[in-house]
């Protein structure tokens, strides 16, 4: 028979089912781990979290300058609706979308237009009448001179201009040149050829459109070395040495002749050196368009031999006595007015001038 307390064991049962158990857990807690650590891995959340996804369109405003053009236009629409409606109640007298009101009828203007017809028809009868009631009168023998009554283009209202030729003549203007070695003409005509030359300026803009003839009246004895200097430039069509540099609205244009004679004679005045010079032969206070130039550059001379020049747009009373009116526009008026628009209030020309032509009448 079998002993069991004759065979001791190392341990007790219970120990040794304690040991093993704990050798299993050892074994299998790794694989519980990673289990645990691959389920975690696959696991999702209930709840999205994922960041929300934002309109850059909106963000950044570009809708808002669509809804405000949208609504300029409407804004524009409604008020040119209501400009309608203003002209149509002015237009039918208050009546708008009215079913009721009459239509409108179109007026002509020939009633109007026979109705004058008659009236001018009548008119002529009666001078045909009149005329034929007129009878030949003999024709006196002495004959009433009345006064010649100016044009508007010539420059009879300007009291330094002498209509009569032989009134020039015998006036002061020859008689300071007596004692001077100098042959006149002795025809009238001559002398107011000599005395009042006519230049004629042609103006135009850079891009080569014209914008008209301007006829000057120049007065030698306000400043004789200066008329020279124009005649001779416009008698050789040297329309280059013109220049505008500047334009004051309601004041003058500015302008400058360039000299172009190199080597003067010696005899020759020039025009660096005083020169004479006459302030009260234009009146500048009661005309416009006088061509005229600073006294003290009569006095001491043009800088440079340059004649700076200016046109005026109207009378100047505050020019008498301190510029030298030499010339006068007598027809281009509506040029130089024209021209008066190209300036801004510094003198600066907006669009550039020009003379494109010049010539002695």
């Amino acid at each position: 028979m079998f002993d069991a307390h004759r065979f001791p064991y190392a341990g007790s049962f219970t120990s040794r089912v304690s040991s093993f158990s704990q050798l299993h857990q050892r074994r299998v807690a790794p694989c519980r781990y990673k289990l645990y650590l691959q389920r975690l891995q696959r696991a999702t959340s209930l709840v999205d979290q994922s960041p929300p996804l934002l309109n850059t369109k909106t963000q950044g405003g570009f809708n808002i300058l669509q809804q405000d053009a949208r609504s300029f236009l409407d804004r524009t629409n409604e008020n040119v609706r209501l400009l309608l409606n203003l002209a149509k109640i002015k237009r039918t007298g208050g009546v708008i979308d009215s079913m009721d009101a009459p239509p409108l009828v179109p007026q002509t203007a020939l009633p109007l237009m026979l109705q004058r017809l008659d009236l001018v028809e009548h008119q002529n009868l009666l001078l045909g009448r009149r005329l034929m009631r007129i009878q030949g009168r003999k024709r006196a023998t002495t004959q009433r001179k009345w006064p010649k009554r100016p044009s508007l283009t010539s420059t009879a209202g300007c009291p330094s201009v002498m209509t009569n030729r032989s009134v020039l003549a015998e006036s002061e203007v020859f008689t300071k040149y007596n004692g001077w070695d100098l042959q006149l003409p002795s025809e009238n005509s001559e002398l107011m050829r000599l005395l009042r030359p006519r230049i004629v300026l042609h103006f135009g803009l850079m891009d080569g459109r014209p914008l008209g003839q301007v006829v000057v009246q120049l007065y030698t004895e306000a400043a004789p070395l200066v008329v020279l200097q124009f005649v001779r430039t416009c008698l050789s069509q040297r329309s280059h040495e013109f220049a505008v540099r500047r334009i004051f609205p309601h004041l003058w244009l500015e302008g400058y002749l360039l000299s172009s004679c190199k080597n003067p004679a010696r005899d020759m005045p020039s025009l660096k050196d005083p020169m004479e010079f006459d302030t009260r032969v234009v009146n500048q206070g009661r005309f416009g368009c006088v061509l005229s130039c600073a006294k003290e550059y009569c006095v001491r001379g043009f800088p440079g031999g340059a004649i700076n020049f200016s046109i005026s747009f109207k009378p100047l009373p505050v020019a008498k006595g301190q510029r030298v009116g030499f010339g006068r526009v007598i027809r281009g008026d509506k040029v130089i007015e024209a021209m008066e628009a190209h300036g801004t209030k510094n003198g600066k020309i907006s669009r550039p001038l020009l003379i494109t032509h010049c010539e002695v009448l």
